[in-house]
């Protein structure tokens, strides 16, 4: 691992990079380029614009700043509805294993089945939503080797067989059922918000006029303020579009929490932290899946 040059810490405390940047510095340079002809148009041409200057006020205050709040705002609570899901993910796998740890009558190959089980659904849950169309034998538990169009689907059906088969041996009572079902059933739960999350996208009129807006009143900046302050307007407007693009940029990477971007939910460390869980309450050595070291 390469040193770190001094004072790159203390930089990066102070000016944090946003994962957005590549995107976010095209768009401003592009702005730049584009400000940069306005003005030389007007240098060489002597166009006379009217004042318009109060009506662009009126149109970023009223009209973007409305749609960026209510974009940001819906695009951050589906980010932090997921994190919540699996976060009670985490908390329904290890209750689950601490009840199915504490049952005396169970042989310890059958906790560590379902330390499996609970351990692949959570890998199984984070490929469902990354869409990576590996085989379930790939997660911690091999499921016949066969490819399943839902895989935590699979991984549930499975768990209650399991369940059915020692209740049928006699090794778990009508109350130890009772106890773990709503941890199993809190796995379904979290299943079925995870998949509304990703399949319910934010309502395209809306990010369609929002951009629409954005477009607009970017095209028609330079032209309406250069003729006040001249070439000062080429920083003023580069700002502008740094912040105005840069809340956009980053709310559509927000608006996908299960993704592998940076400002997506790191889905592996829960995962690990799931596995890490079931092997210590079940003294069990389940290892960490191929798959779930990609970031």
């Amino acid at each position: 691992m390469s040193a770190k040059p001094r004072g790159y810490f203390f930089w990066t405390a102070i000016w944090t990079p946003l994962p957005v940047w590549k995107r976010l510095d095209m768009a401003v340079l592009v702005v730049v380029v584009y400000s940069v002809v306005v003005g030389l148009v007007y240098e060489l041409t002597s166009l006379d614009m009217p004042n318009w200057g109060g009506l662009l006020t009126v149109l970023n205050v009223i009209v973007l700043g409305i749609l960026l709040q209510f974009r940001n705002r819906e695009s951050y609570e589906r980010w932090w509805e997921a994190r919540k899901l699996w976060g009670q993910l985490v908390n329904d796998s290890r209750n689950f294993c601490v009840k199915i740890g504490a049952i005396q009558k169970l042989d310890p190959a059958d906790k560590v089945e379902f330390g499996e089980l609970v351990a692949g659904f959570a890998v199984a849950l984070k490929n469902h939503l990354r869409e990576t169309g590996k085989s379930p034998a790939e997660t911690p538990t091999a499921i016949g080797g066969q490819i399943h169009q839902n895989a935590p689907l699979e991984y549930l059906r499975r768990t209650a067989l399991k369940l059915r088969e020692c209740k049928d041996a006699g090794k778990l009572s009508d109350w130890d059922l009772l106890l773990l079902d709503p941890h199993a059933r809190g796995q379904s739960d979290v299943l079925g918000a995870c998949e509304r999350i990703k399949n319910t996208p934010l309502p395209l009129s809306y990010r369609s006029l929002l951009r629409h807006g954005l477009v607009l009143y970017l095209i028609s900046s330079p032209w309406l303020v250069f003729d006040e302050i001249r070439w000062w307007s080429i920083p003023a407007i580069a700002l502008l579009t740094y912040f105005l693009i840069g809340i956009e940029f980053t709310a559509e990477d927000v608006e996908e929490p299960f993704g592998r971007d940076a400002d997506d939910l790191a889905l592996n460390t829960y995962c690990e932290t799931i596995r890490k869980s079931v092997n210590q309450v079940l003294s069990a050595s389940i290892a960490t899946p191929e798959d779930s070291i990609d970031g």
